[in-house]
């Protein structure tokens, strides 16, 4: 299935799930030409009648139906305007464009605007029916803990007898509606008709993964935030904003422009204490009118410092024991999840429930009870038939593969085997400080392909050895992917644990301009078959 379901399929389900109130059912969508140009900040009717009725919105040519805006948005590599044509052909019943530009609409009705992604972004939302202003949408931003944070919230939000979807990494979820992620926020037309189906169906709460390119390309600009979420800011990313501050900046504008109405800081972070000054004169107080609640990881900091924050934490390969203050007293959780990390993402998911007036006893429940997140720190051995310890995440960024070789040392009692590569097309920077992480954290270390893209897979591997060069840990370099996997399970020792990271939930591998069938969980769970002699 692909993201792109028709308007008719997302848009007018047969039946709203779960017991939907008939009210959610009945869509008033679309808008006027002339209403909607009133809608876009800076646009203008160059060109057409103002009555035509809109019904949809695309930026890609070939998703346009009938009745749809076409937004000519500016590509990487190219220009929209090349593909007013094909949209026209396809029925679009208006153009939006750049402002200046010279382009043929065969009579149809054109706006102009000077900024075409906030545009589509705005055009998107309106005609769409503003589906955030009726959902409480929860954003939650940072370079690591996005997905698990948003599969926490969402699963306190059902405890508490909400009615969560979800949109991130690992797709968009709610009811029947269940879409595979292209990206970790979509596109803004595509978010805000996503949303839209959702409302349809009768969720009462939106809880989405907001990454950095997506608020800096303007996905996000038109969406109505109740609580944005800061867990952390390390390198990545440096490919799109070129430098860590650009990187920053764009983080930042979750909270200072887009004007969330409550925010959740980590200030354990060096960029959260700074985030909250900048956001201190919106005030701090009780569930009712807070619009700051600073978490932190650290036993003991004072509550001048931080609202919510451990009393006491203890770690052990079955999860988290962690006694938590909050503003509504102390909390105790008993979690399955294991690693410092997590105890991040459960302040963080009990920050969010405190804003969104949560009951936190429920929440507490909640957190204590098994929540499995696909591809992160995902167990693939059988502690009954198998003498090594088998974990696939999706840690690809420095501080992550930190984190995550810190946490799987209290799994085993032996040696630490980490699989490992960096994605092609993607920040260079990084990689030997990927080499720098898995000689800090690991015993034995493989080498191998990630996603290669369009780079030679060996020179990819020649900029993450530097890394690694003077660490305890043993290397090899196995640029077959399956077959690293497959020689780190076989060649580790009764007691060792084996961490394939960097792809996690990704069933496909991506070498050149093919993307391949490609899952590290079967192929770890097929290295043990081997182990086992079973195949």
């Amino acid at each position: 299935m692909t993201n792109e379901r028709s308007n008719e399929e997302l848009l007018h389900p047969r039946e709203a799930s779960d017991g939907a109130p008939p009210s959610c059912k009945q869509a008033k969508l679309g808008r006027r030409l002339g209403d909607l140009v009133n809608e876009i900040p800076g646009a203008k009717l160059v060109s057409g009648d103002p009555s035509v009725f809109l019904t949809g919105v695309h930026h890609d040519s070939r998703r346009v139906c009938p009745g749809d805006l076409f937004v000519a948005r500016p590509g990487a590599r190219t220009s929209g305007e090349r593909f007013v044509a094909g949209a026209i052909g396809r029925g679009a019943s208006a153009v939006l464009t750049a402002s200046g530009v010279n382009v043929e609409t065969n009579g149809l009705p054109r706006i102009e605007v000077a900024d075409v992604p906030s545009a589509l972004a705005y055009a998107s939302a309106a005609i769409y029916g503003h589906p955030t202003f009726a959902l409480e949408v929860v954003g939650v931003t940072g370079t690591n803990g996005k997905t698990t944070t948003t599969h926490l919230v969402q699963a306190c939000l059902a405890a508490a007898g909400q009615r969560p979807g979800i949109v991130g990494t690992l797709g968009y979820r709610f009811g029947d509606l269940d879409l595979p992620s292209t990206h970790t926020s979509p596109e803004a037309d595509e978010l805000a008709r996503i949303a839209a189906a959702m409302h349809l169906r009768g969720a009462t709460h939106l809880v989405m993964e907001v990454s950095s390119i997506a608020v800096a390309a303007r996905r996000v600009e038109a969406v109505r935030f109740r609580v944005a979420a800061f867990l952390n800011l390390t390198q990545d990313h440096l490919d799109y904003h070129g430098t860590m501050e650009a990187y920053a900046e764009a983080k930042a504008r979750l909270f200072v422009d887009l004007a969330p109405g409550s925010a959740a800081i980590n200030v354990d972070d060096p960029f959260g204490p700074a985030l909250v000054r900048r956001l201190a004169p919106r005030g701090l107080g009780g569930p009712s009118s807070a619009t700051i609640a600073r978490f932190s990881t650290r036993v003991g900091i004072s509550t001048e410092e931080a609202d919510i924050a451990p009393v006491s934490v203890e770690h052990t390969a079955s999860g988290i024991s962690l006694v938590a203050r909050t503003p509504a007293g102390q909390l105790s959780i008993r979690s399955p999840l294991v690693g410092a990390h997590n105890v991040q993402n459960l302040l963080a998911t009990v920050a969010i429930c405190w804003l969104l007036e949560i009951d936190l006893h429920a929440a507490a429940r909640a957190l204590s009870g098994p929540i499995r997140v696909p591809g992160r720190l995902e167990r693939c051995d059988d502690p009954a038939r198998d003498d090594v310890i088998v974990l696939v995440d999706y840690a690809h960024t420095p501080d992550a593969l930190d984190r995550v070789l810190h946490s799987v040392r209290a799994f085993g009692q032996g040696r630490v085997h980490c699989v490992f590569g960096c994605g092609g097309d993607r920040d260079p920077k990084k990689r030997p400080l990927m080499g720098e992480a898995v000689a800090r954290g690991a015993d034995v270390a493989f080498v191998t392909n990630d996603n290669p893209r369009s780079e030679e897979p060996r020179a990819i591997a020649e900029a993450i050895l530097p890394g690694l060069a003077g660490g305890r840990a043993i290397v090899h370099v196995e640029l077959d992917r399956a077959k690293a996997i497959e020689r780190a399970v076989l060649e580790a020792a009764p007691g060792d644990v084996v961490l394939v990271a960097g792809k996690g939930h990704e069933p496909y591998q991506i070498i050149g301009a093919v993307t391949l069938p490609f899952d590290d969980r079967i192929e770890a769970e097929r290295a043990l078959r081997l182990r086992r002699g079973e195949a």
